[in-house]
């Protein structure tokens, strides 16, 4: 392999050459697998071993154990990494509207994205709205923690404060917001065409998004109203937002 090619897959663990090249890098055997099964476009792979590889058009280019180390994001390199072409996913109102969808505002932890978003393909939501200064979907930490949902949830990095304030047009929709001071969730009534809106890990949702345009939910601690009680990780709250909506249509 030649120094400039593993310059260059190297560059890719780092954002500014993923803009530049919009590209970016997947690693392991499932992970591998769950792209070539998917429409992501892939541009390269990268293995010591094809045999747990399932058939795709891209032909492995195959590797030393050597070279995968020094190519590899991780620790444990796991027999091949693949360059995929980031998409460009179009937003489509109407898409929006009659479904449910999570809003994400400055989420910061690339674990917490990635998990979140694998939760969103286990409920069956099929596209997770971000802020712009929320923490990119193609980091490498956010991507392995996917497990492969990242190829099955469309992720959009938009004006979510513009595209809340254009949802209060939308008939029968309606924008729920986790907040401390809301009102129980299993007390209130739910839809399931709506926004999902879960704010930064620390500070919550901001004052950009307007009381008005939202109703404000939360999840009950036990005891209730137990002041000493830490917050919920935002992911597993997610988890547990999401359940309550679908657990009232299944």
């Amino acid at each position: 392999m030649e120094n400039t090619t593993i310059k260059f897959l190297k560059s890719l663990q780092q954002k500014k050459f993923r803009n530049i090249h919009n590209e970016f890098i997947v690693e392991g055997v499932k992970m591998v697998n769950e792209l070539i099964q998917s429409e992501f476009k892939v541009k390269a792979i990268y293995a010591t071993d094809t045999q747990d590889l399932i058939t795709s058009d891209t032909t492995p280019i195959l590797i030393s154990d050597k070279e995968l180390s020094r190519i590899s994001g991780l620790k444990s390199p796991n027999k091949v990494l693949a360059v995929v072409e980031i998409p460009e996913p179009k937003i489509k109102h109407e898409e929006l509207k009659d479904k449910l969808s999570i809003v994400l505002e400055n989420i910061q932890d690339p674990g917490n994205l990635g998990t979140i978003i694998r939760i969103a393909n286990w409920y069956g939501i099929e596209n997770i709205l971000c802020s712009e200064d929320t923490v990119e979907c193609y980091n490498p930490k956010v991507t392995q923690a996917t497990m492969g949902a990242i190829f099955r949830v469309k992720v959009h990095y938009c004006d979510i404060y513009s595209l809340i304030e254009k949802a209060q047009e939308w008939q029968k929709f309606n924008v729920y917001a986790t907040h401390l001071s809301g009102d129980n969730i299993h007390d209130k009534e739910l839809n399931n065409s709506g926004f999902i809106i879960m704010g930064n890990e620390s500070k919550g949702i901001s004052k950009r998004i307007k009381d008005e345009f939202i109703s404000k939910i939360k999840l009950p601690s036990y005891p209730p109203n137990d002041d000493q009680m830490e917050s919920l990780n935002v992911a597993i709250a997610t988890a547990i937002t999401v359940a309550e909506f679908r657990r009232r249509i299944i």
